[in-house]
């Protein structure tokens, strides 16, 4: 567990980008330029890892831990998050994108710590549970509520539609599918 708690620590240190920009701190531009970056770096570090090695060794050396077993052959989460962020930001309005990366980074983290926990005294089988989803859906439902203004009943539905994309075990990694699915409601729900 104690893993999975520093994983979700990035996933939480990301949610500065929709706090930030959903309280007008900063802008889309600097949004998208941060993003870009993370993304670029995370593709650097995929591709040194898969041709080289040594750079995996050095790498597995100081993340291993905290990758899922999938990760050690293909992208990772992070490389994950920061596409479907970027990927938010290109396709959504500004308040659908702000929901879209609070949802991947608070509730989706939201998600699995709190499932974790609940699921065999926190042993982290990595099964999802009824608590995990509820989570998210909370966890996401305060961000849409705070960040973009939607209604209770709004933010809860978007709440809802964040949970069932971070539900299932597909090839498409949870944080793109929470972070889009979680936009496209936000998108389709609020007002530009």
């Amino acid at each position: 567990m104690r893993d999975e708690v520093t994983r979700k620590a990035l996933h939480l240190l990301s949610a500065t980008l929709p706090v930030a920009w959903g309280l007008d701190i900063i802008g889309t531009s600097t949004v998208r330029t941060a993003l870009i970056g993370a993304l670029g770096l995370a593709l650097i570090i995929e591709l040194a890892r898969a041709s080289s090695p040594r750079m995996r060794e050095l790498f597995d050396r100081a993340l291993g831990p905290m990758l899922r077993p999938h990760e050690a052959r293909t992208l990772t989460g992070a490389t994950w998050l920061a596409a479907a962020m970027l990927l938010s930001v290109v396709l959504f309005p500004t308040r659908a994108a702000v929901t879209a990366l609070w949802a991947a980074a608070v509730g989706d983290a939201a998600a699995t710590l709190l499932g974790r926990a609940a699921a065999k005294g926190g042993s982290g089988t990595g099964t999802k549970t009824f608590v995990g989803s509820l989570a998210c859906v909370v966890a996401t439902a305060v961000g849409a509520w705070w960040l973009a203004g939607a209604s209770a009943t709004v933010a809860t539905v978007i709440g809802v539609a964040a949970a069932v994309a971070e539900r299932p075990r597909l090839v498409i990694d949870d944080n793109a599918r929470v972070a889009l699915a979680a936009g496209a409601a936000a998108w389709g729900l609020l007002a530009a």
